[in-house]
């Protein structure tokens, strides 16, 4: 296993996208996609992307550590603000959390994440706010991930540099949209990154002949992806080093009546596992195979933690509960 000592934790709104074959190229010439407010919002897949600007000035941190796990500093994305804050110990891990898609530095997933780490280890914890680019439309916000992604990578490069980091002080983890924010700040930073998480990859907008806009093997030294609703809203193929899909990746048990529980459910298990371990995966050739138990005598690795287990590789299965705790060991 691997030290880290620095983390991206990124989330999305969650959006219902149909007729889209997500994670490859579709069909269809129009998508529809609802937020959790029910708005919709059309997208012309034969359109161009709109023209947009992002600069630092859209970025905003917010620093946690155990001295001040409610009450954060904020900071600029500048490496010198970061450097001299009272609150900062280069000595420690640090990890860095961002939304998406209309969400702000408040959101759940940042919240839970936030806690789950300082409950573990003595680090920094970033909470990364870019909510003024991210509070527009889906497609603008999706044009936009490899943009903040650039931002963060050159961030990451700056903190290496000045502060006498390593790629193994890095871990990025990202939810949703977010998990493609951080695969592109990876390839920004040359996959001079130890590891990135990607929790349910978003589908929408992104395609397998494309990789420059999205989370891909090479953007760090190991990726892990945790796959829990591919039937709509995540991405479907695989795109890490080691692909997890707990319950087969579809859905989630226990959320048939609420059509975003399992695009959330990947980063409830992330904190469960920072906090209480567990989760056991194992690789299998499919997710048939493994319910019938033909592969429990396979290679196993570990969903999450609090340090990830970059020693595998492959398409990994487990079984969960439908309720919190969610591990079965």
């Amino acid at each position: 296993m691997i030290k880290v000592f620095l983390i991206f934790a990124t989330i999305t709104l969650i959006a219902v996208a149909v007729p889209l074959n997500v994670g490859d190229v579709s069909s269809e010439r129009y998508i529809t996609i609802y937020d959790t407010r029910g708005k919709p919002e059309v997208i012309d897949l034969s359109a161009p992307l709109p023209e947009t600007l992002v600069s630092t000035s859209d970025i905003t941190l917010y620093l946690f550590t155990r001295k001040n796990p409610s009450e954060p500093r904020q900071l600029s994305l500048d490496v010198n603000a970061v450097a001299s804050a009272d609150n900062f110990d280069k000595s420690k891990n640090n990890v860095f959390i961002v939304h998406g898609w209309t969400h702000n530095n408040l959101s759940e997933v940042n919240l839970e994440l936030r806690a789950a780490y300082l409950q573990v280890l003595d680090v920094n914890v970033f909470v990364v706010d870019w909510s003024g680019p991210a509070s527009k439309s889906y497609i603008s916000a999706f044009t936009n991930v490899p943009k903040i992604g650039r931002l963060l990578g050159e961030f990451i490069g700056e903190l290496q540099n000045n502060l006498g980091l390593d790629a193994s002080q890095f871990l990025l983890v990202g939810h949703s949209l977010g998990a493609h924010v951080a695969g592109c700040a990876g390839a920004a930073a040359n996959g001079n990154v130890g590891v990135i998480v990607g929790l349910d990859p978003a589908g929408p907008g992104f395609l397998s002949s494309v990789t420059n806009n999205r989370l891909d093997p090479t953007d760090a030294q190991f990726v892990q992806a945790i796959h829990t609703h591919t039937a709509l809203f995540g991405y479907s193929r695989n795109l890490g080093t080691v692909d997890i899909r707990p319950n087969g990746g579809r859905s989630q048990p226990g959320c048939d009546s609420e059509i975003w529980c399992s695009h959330l459910r990947s980063y409830q298990l992330l904190a469960e596992s920072i906090t209480s371990g567990g989760f056991s995966a194992w690789v299998c050739e499919n997710y048939s195979n493994f319910i019938n138990g033909m592969c429990y005598s396979n290679a196993r690795t570990a969903l999450g933690g609090a340090n990830i287990d970059v020693s595998s590789s492959g398409e990994f299965f487990l079984v969960t509960n439908s309720e919190s705790p969610y591990s079965r060991g």
